[in-house]
């Protein structure tokens, strides 16, 4: 299959309590992303500094990007445009896609599929199963170009996508640039929806404004997955765990590289093991030397947060 690489560049402005969002949408082919090679999108230069079958880092708006050509969705944090009459600010989305003006297939069954099996994960506890899960059901949603096909549009992706968010299908502050890529799929397609996409169900069951819950997540992950240890996205991350504190290093790209393969390691050593009262010290001393000898240092919510009791 043909990739393409999608630069979305997103304007926002506000004009006397009135609001506006301009997409403007440029793309290439991906295998002309070669390293060493500029390019210019938006009227900025794009330069590729790494770029393999999975990934691709390269230099935009002065800064290094690194994205996940098969799951991930990256935007970046807003940035103000100078103006004197009107508060305006822009970000960028990227990702990799079908060629935005061709046609592909879309199988119900097969996202349905993946969809249940991920119900089924939660309802065992084994979030982390659906680590994987999810990232191929992202990669079936972004590959349906641009946002529509005969069998599914973008107002019935929103709502998938709103449903798993609001379900809690995948941890937050375990894969963050995989739920910052939810966040940024959802609000892509709430701007590519049209009022012939709602059917009954959708006119009953979707929540128009739910938007705006996703817009704070997209705004708190694109500063967290920028850069994890600057002090705008520490505080982001503070403020979405509610009273307990996590560990900053979850918010890192190394960390969410290897997580899968670790809990996955963890849960074999202790499948055996009672999952009663007690069980959690088990699971993080597990879990921390694991993490240890992958050359991440961690610190268990019970290391976090010395003044909470937890069995």
């Amino acid at each position: 299959m043909k990739q393409y690489f999608n630069i979305i560049r997103i304007e926002t402005s506000m004009d006397m309590g009135i609001g506006n969002r301009i997409k403007s949408w440029e793309c290439i082919k991906g295998d002309e992303l070669i390293i060493g090679k500029d390019f210019e999108f938006h009227g900025i230069k794009l330069n590729v500094t790494y770029a393999d079958e999975n990934e691709l880092v390269f230099e935009y708006t002065g800064q290094t990007f690194r994205i996940n050509k098969y799951w991930q969705v990256l935007g970046t944090p807003e940035f103000n445009i100078p103006n004197e009459r009107i508060s305006k600010q822009c970000r960028y989305v990227f990702f990799f896609s079908r060629d935005k003006d061709s046609t592909c297939d879309w199988s119900d069954g097969y996202a349905g599929e993946l969809i249940d099996k991920m119900n089924k994960n939660n309802e065992e506890g084994n979030i982390w199963k659906n680590i994987p899960l999810m990232r191929e059901l992202i990669h079936e949603f972004k590959d349906v170009a641009p946002f529509r096909s005969e069998n599914i549009n973008p107002a019935y992706k929103a709502h998938y996508i709103a449903c798993m968010l609001e379900n809690d299908y995948i941890d937050k502050r375990e894969t963050p640039r995989l739920f910052h890529s939810l966040c940024e799929l959802y609000r892509l397609y709430r701007d590519f929806e049209s009022a012939s996409d709602y059917d009954d169900y959708l006119k009953e069951n979707l929540d128009r404004y739910y938007f705006r819950k996703v817009d704070s997540w997209i705004y708190k992950f694109a500063w967290i997955t920028d850069d994890p240890k600057r002090k705008i996205a520490l505080d982001c991350w503070d403020s979405l765990g509610g009273m307990l504190k996590v560990d900053p290093v979850q918010a890192t790209p190394e960390w969410e590289d290897i997580i899968y393969e670790v809990e996955k390691e963890v849960d074999d050593q202790l499948k055996d093991e009672p999952r009663g009262m007690g069980f959690c010290f088990g699971y993080w001393s597990a879990k921390r030397a694991a993490l240890a000898r992958r050359g991440i240092e961690w610190r268990s919510p019970s290391v976090m947060n010395p003044r909470v009791m937890f069995d």
